[in-house]
């Protein structure tokens, strides 16, 4: 994974954060940082120590401004269909991670940065967050899964007013749609992530993982099918090691010792 580009850090015993490095260009996503982050989530996948997950973005201007819109120049329909399929390939596996992953969102999240952000679990806006799927001034339109998440997220007529007049919503505006969980002064952003990701950390990681699936899977079937595989999850959970540990440290008034087993 090369350092300059995606940054990998320890906050501390659980809690990785991935800073997207490329301040000068608004983090604006390559194929070398598609590549990068392909990379750095497989490792966290891997990594048994790792509890959850903060994606953050260098500088004070952006958490991910978009695209990096010179690599569309030319009519290279090969290359660019070939970007856009790798591009969904990473976000989806972001989407599907076990892993809690958190966005933390200082200034520009726009287009495939917004798509990003929309595949982690929990979003936290600074006040300077600017969010949206602008592609439509480009001629184009998003590809990398935000026509269908925010729509998901917010409803038809909500995400038509953010995509068919390109409109950037604040991170106030997120908050109000529910996109965001908090909007916070910038000096306080990652503060606040952390404490959100220090909340999901006290979590047994198999329980985290099945509500993952619960939260994204369920809402696309019917109801009764979508509480039978929820109560199928539960069932699962009681007879795993953490799901007793959980109500043996609650009844002895002690902190639970989850080991994801």
């Amino acid at each position: 994974m090369a350092e300059s580009i995606l940054l990998r850090e320890t906050i501390e015993p659980g809690i990785v954060r991935l800073t997207f490095n490329r301040p000068d260009k608004l983090n604006a996503l390559s194929t070398a940082m598609i590549e990068a982050l392909d990379a750095a989530i497989d490792a966290i996948a891997a990594d048994a120590s790792v509890r959850t997950v903060i994606l953050t973005g260098a500088g004070e201007r952006a958490f991910v401004a978009g695209a990096d819109i010179a690599e569309y120049q030319g009519n290279r329909t090969r290359a660019f269909a070939a970007y856009q399929f790798e591009s969904r390939r990473v976000f989806d596996k972001l989407e599907a991670l076990r892993k809690p992953t958190i966005a933390a969102i200082r200034g520009y999240a726009l287009g495939g940065g917004f798509e990003l952000a929309l595949c982690c679990d929990i979003i936290v806006c600074a006040e300077s967050a600017r969010l949206g799927l602008p592609e439509g001034l480009l001629g184009l339109s998003p590809g990398g899964g935000g026509t269908q998440r925010l729509t998901r997220a917010v409803g038809r007529h909500a995400a038509s007013d953010i995509m068919l007049a390109a409109r950037r919503i604040t991170g106030q505006r997120a908050y109000e749609l529910g996109i965001a969980a908090a909007v916070v002064p910038d000096a306080e952003l990652m503060t606040t992530a952390i404490e959100r990701a220090r909340a999901v950390k006290k979590v047994a990681p198999l329980a985290a993982a099945e509500m993952k699936r619960l939260i994204r899977q369920g809402p696309d079937s019917a109801l009764p099918v979508a509480q039978a595989f929820e109560q199928e999850v539960l069932l699962r959970l009681y007879g795993t090691r953490d799901g007793q540990e959980g109500i043996d440290a609650f009844l002895a008034k002690r902190d639970p010792d989850f080991r994801g087993e």
